[in-house]
């Protein structure tokens, strides 16, 4: 069973460091946040309700998405992030992340 990303306590924060190196730890309630908000949007998306087991999946796809919407928190009038020259646009829960948490099949559905 794989347990959610949080900040609720230094031990907590730590794992997060160790997961995603520009976390903004220098400000928890906003880290607890953006790891609370992208962990909603992963059960929305993968039609769960809060109390079952989570997957590893879900739980990578929680921090995938809290890295996207810091980016997205960060970008610039032109909607990008990064120093000059070398830029990108977040895109919240982007196709990377939906395929983590409802991973398709290579068998074709004809229904």
């Amino acid at each position: 069973m794989a347990n959610w990303y949080t900040a609720d306590s230094p031990a907590a924060q730590q794992r997060v460091v160790d997961a995603w190196k520009d976390a903004p730890v220098s400000n928890v309630e906003l880290l607890e946040m953006i790891l609370e908000v992208a962990c909603q949007q992963v059960l929305a998306y993968g039609n769960e309700a809060e109390g079952f087991t989570v997957p590893t999946r879900f739980v990578y796809a929680q921090l995938q998405q809290a890295k996207n919407l810091w980016n997205a928190g960060r970008v610039d009038s032109a909607g990008d992030v990064g120093p000059e020259g070398f830029s990108f646009t977040p895109r919240p829960l982007d196709k990377t992340v939906q395929n983590i948490i409802r991973p398709r099949s290579g068998v074709a559905d004809v229904f």
